[in-house]
């Protein structure tokens, strides 16, 4: 893990804002925001719509760390 990711981690444990979410994945952020709230692959698993209209959108940093690290997204993080 390189060490942007790390301080992500360590600045966003659970889940960061689109805006640094998506330039990693060479996207905007609303483009990701669209991506997930749509449910396109493989975006839909890294964050999941918030509220009722589904007008908010997290990106979780476990998997977003997951992703880019080329790691299989249904397999969980061992306990430590």
């Amino acid at each position: 893990m390189t060490q942007t990711l790390r301080d992500l981690c360590a600045q966003y444990p659970v889940h960061m804002p689109l805006r640094f979410a998506a330039p990693l994945l060479g996207l905007s952020p609303r483009q990701l925001s669209r991506l997930i709230a749509e449910g396109r692959e493989p975006f839909r698993a890294l964050g999941a719509n918030i509220g009722l209209r589904q007008n908010y959108v997290r990106v979780y940093t476990g998997r977003l760390v997951r992703y880019l690290s080329g790691a299989d997204l249904d397999e969980h993080p061992p306990v430590a």
